[in-house]
């Protein structure tokens, strides 16, 4: 049993009753049966009996309650339970074992079954009798602007009251090892987020012991740490705080040669300075700024790019995502002069980020969905853009070839914790599906207006065509100077690496490491763009430009899939 097992809840469905009627919107009443994934398999009566069942059963049934209330393909329920080791009949075995689910289900519950679709099933539970779905809505909200401390906390203590162990415990494979990492990552960044609530309303003491327990048995989880660190300060105990902040220090060194985010390095400072103030304690008077706008979207054809028509004229709002699970941040930044000594300078210390997608949600305060009504009457829309199962999806639908009503997503890593910078490396793991009139593109494109001193914009790929086997890169730059790369031939509805390498002196464009476009070797002279720039991931709608209109042919949905990004410096 692992120490996250042993670790005694801070709450229990049965005991916080009263709060998920007031606060978490569960309905009136605490006999509510309830299907549980945030521990063993299980599912719960409305009387507090516990039905489980032999280990296939309960893949089977934790494959659906995942994606509660969605259509579930057979085929993707069959990889999920059996793998690469399927039986000989499969789709019969899984017909069997949906079969004695529905029977349990319904002697449990008197509205939840699983429905029959085509080619799929699906499990007709509402959010709030599944653990995990509604754990998940409970930290959505809490994320909420609008949510005060005091509801905040209290959401976030019924959150993590609801992991009784090691997620999906009892079911064996593939998926559920992937899938018990990724709620595990969760978990404890809800739990992160609940220390900090808990701190905002002056509970530091209450934190201690579960914050201290958590980190020893996750030390190099950083969101922990920082809680930890926050939470020794304000209960008067800064020495114990500093040297915890050492102690993760030496061992991101030992076990990755890398350096504390500039998170935990600003906090130690504050301790050493004495700066930072308890909750509630006086504060000296400081100016707030509102936050930055985010930058205009990319232009969305080559035509446009030649030269935008003024984009960020148009009516265009980025909406930044409420929630953030289990997102990991591999930061390596700078030289931590307060940890050890150095004799390098943060600004030449290279540093790398990745986004690895393992949340729920785009990340708060990093990255953003684009809303915006476009020129042909299509538009980008938050409700396009998914992030779930370990990878980013950004969506087209709608086979209007006008593309009036026809719907798509856009994203980019832009808000005031993204990745805006000049120069550096960044990558990108992504396929995408097959679709006439929805055209994915991603690359780098400035916040700031084409008439900005070194301006310019950088396409790592372009796919037009519906049957995604030829891409193309491009570069603009300002006075309408253009590279348009050669185009490139493969299979891109399969994983591919993308990658733009910029500097002062050259810019090139890869993929999966082969180099497809290097300005070094171009017949003329290229201007080298400077103005700061983030990556943005976006599928358009045509008809537009060299983009076709949707067709009778274009499937329901097309989607461009993200598995990771990564900025290195």
């Amino acid at each position: 049993m692992s120490p996250r097992s042993r670790e005694r809840p801070l709450g229990s469905v049965d005991t916080v009753c009263p709060i998920v009627r007031a606060v978490s919107g569960r309905r009136e009443g605490c006999a509510v049966g309830e299907i549980r994934l945030l521990g063993p398999v299980e599912v719960r009566t409305a009387d507090g009996s516990v039905l489980g069942g032999e280990p296939r059963r309960l893949a089977v049934l934790a494959a659906l309650a995942v994606d509660a209330g969605r259509v579930v393909q057979a085929t993707t329920l069959i990889d999920r339970v059996w793998g690469e080791d399927p039986p000989g009949q499969a789709a019969r075995t899984l017909g069997t074992y949906i079969t004695r689910i529905r029977r349990m289900l319904e002697q449990s519950f008197s509205d939840v079954t699983v429905v029959n679709h085509p080619g799929g099933y699906r499990l007709t539970a509402v959010p709030d009798q599944v653990d995990l779905i509604r754990f998940r809505d409970l930290v959505v909200r809490s994320r909420a602007s609008s949510c005060t401390p005091e509801t905040r906390v209290e959401l976030l203590r019924h959150s993590v009251s609801l992991h009784r162990g090691d997620p999906l415990t009892g079911v064996s494979g593939a998926w559920a090892t992937r899938t018990r990492e990724q709620l595990t990552d969760e978990l404890l960044t809800a739990r992160a987020e609940w220390a900090e609530a808990e701190l905002a309303v002056g509970n530091a003491t209450a934190v201690l012991a579960p914050l201290s327990t958590l980190v020893d048995a996750n030390p190099l989880v950083e969101p922990l740490v920082v809680a930890l660190v926050r939470a020794l300060v304000d209960a008067g105990r800064p020495t114990e705080a500093l040297e915890r902040c050492r102690l993760h220090q030496q061992r991101l060194a030992d076990e990755y040669g890398t350096e504390p985010s500039p998170q935990l390095m600003a906090l130690y400072t504050e301790t050493l300075r004495g700066d930072r103030h308890p909750a509630g304690a006086a504060q000296p008077p400081t100016s707030a700024a509102p936050p930055p706008l985010p930058p205009p979207p990319p232009p969305t054809s080559a035509v446009a790019a030649d030269r935008p028509v003024s984009p960020w004229k148009r009516r265009r709002r980025y909406v930044t995502a409420t929630v953030a699970v289990g997102t990991t941040l591999a930061v390596t930044l700078g030289a931590v002069a307060m940890f050890r000594p150095s004799g390098r300078t943060a600004a030449a210390t290279p540093f790398t980020v990745t986004e690895d997608f393992s949340g729920t949600e785009l990340t708060p305060m990093q990255w953003a969905a684009n809303q915006a009504q476009r020129e042909n009457g299509s538009s980008w829309s938050p409700s396009a853009v998914r992030v779930g199962g370990g990878e980013l999806q950004i969506s087209g639908t709608g086979r209007n070839p006008t593309g009036a009503g026809n719907v798509a997503g856009a994203v980019c890593w832009c808000l005031e914790q993204g990745i805006v910078r000049s120069y550096g490396v960044w990558e990108v793991r992504a396929k995408f599906d097959v679709g006439s009139g929805y055209a994915p593109a991603l690359g780098l494109y400035p916040g700031a207006g084409p008439d900005t001193p070194g301006w310019g914009f950088m396409t790592m790929a372009r796919f037009d065509e519906g049957d995604r086997r030829v891409m193309y890169p491009v570069m603009g730059g300002s006075a309408a100077e253009h590279v348009d790369g050669a185009a490139v031939t493969g299979d891109f509805t399969t994983w591919n690496t993308y990658a733009i390498e910029w500097r002062p002196e050259f810019v090139t464009i890869s993929l999966n490491g082969a180099v497809i476009l290097d300005t070094r070797k171009l017949p003329g002279p290229v201007s080298i763009p400077t103005v700061p720039m983030f990556l943005y991931v976006q599928i358009n709608p045509g008809p537009e430009g060299s983009i076709p209109a949707p067709n009778q042919e274009t499937p329901n949905q097309v989607a461009a899939h993200v598995d990771w990004a990564r900025y290195t410096s």
